[in-house]
């Protein structure tokens, strides 16, 4: 990207766009939350702006509305989805009663979906590469035998998992031991939330690192 004292008038504009708007984010730091707000806005704009043109174009025209167009009677089952979409459009002038059961037929969908993919394309794949043989010697391991460290890990991760898990059983009428447990997931939680806030801590370091690099070096030209 061009900089601010470059002859090129579109990479002139971007960058000193850019620059604007790391600045009017860097406003938060000084007090002013005004400036901030409208660059929040800004954001939210532009990225519901961009779903929806990828939701219309890569979603509900292809996979919807050009089924339904080309073969109506041979694609029965996209007519409920159709129904569904309708709703949700006219849910400002529609009965609550009408809109509250395809609203809840999709928030419940789409946490099955989430819980779901959570547990098969996370947790299982998490357990089964723990299962499978550490770096150890050849002679250690029998052929198709699992490494012992290999199971401890495994071992490790469902004591957590299972740990985590009877913290959020909310209201369950519980013994000492439950209650233990409960705590201990808890505090495993809080400990796996902290070092995740770190990681995030030191990779938005780095990123505030890059932006005054692109403001000082490539915008300014300081120390080209």
């Amino acid at each position: 990207m061009s900089g601010l004292f470059s002859s090129d008038a579109a990479g002139l504009a971007g960058s000193t766009l850019a620059a604007l708007v790391t600045i009017v984010v860097w406003s938060y730091l000084a007090g002013e939350r005004r400036i901030f707000g409208w660059a929040q806005h800004l954001l939210a704009g532009m990225a519901t702006g961009y779903l929806v043109v990828i939701s219309v174009r890569e979603v509900l025209v292809p996979q919807l509305v050009q089924p339904l167009a080309a073969d109506p009677a041979g694609n029965l089952v996209l007519w409920p989805a159709m129904v569904l979409v309708v709703v949700l459009a006219l849910g400002r002038w529609l009965p609550e009663r009408l809109v509250a059961i395809p609203v809840a037929l999709l928030l419940a969908a789409t946490a099955a979906f989430a819980l779901g993919g959570a547990v098969v394309g996370t947790l299982l794949p998490q357990l089964a590469a723990s299962l499978l043989p550490g770096p150890v010697a050849p002679s250690a391991v029998a052929p198709g035998a699992v490494a012992p460290d290999g199971l401890l890990n495994a071992g490790i991760g469902l004591v957590i998992t299972a740990l985590v898990l009877v913290t959020f059983l909310h209201g369950m009428r519980g013994n000492r031991i439950t209650t233990l447990a409960a705590g201990s997931g808890r505090w495993l939680l809080v400990g796996g939330l902290g070092g995740w806030l770190g990681y995030l801590a030191v990779s938005r370091l780095a990123l505030l690192v890059e932006r005054l690099r692109f403001i000082l070096v490539d915008w300014l030209g300081i120390g080209r």
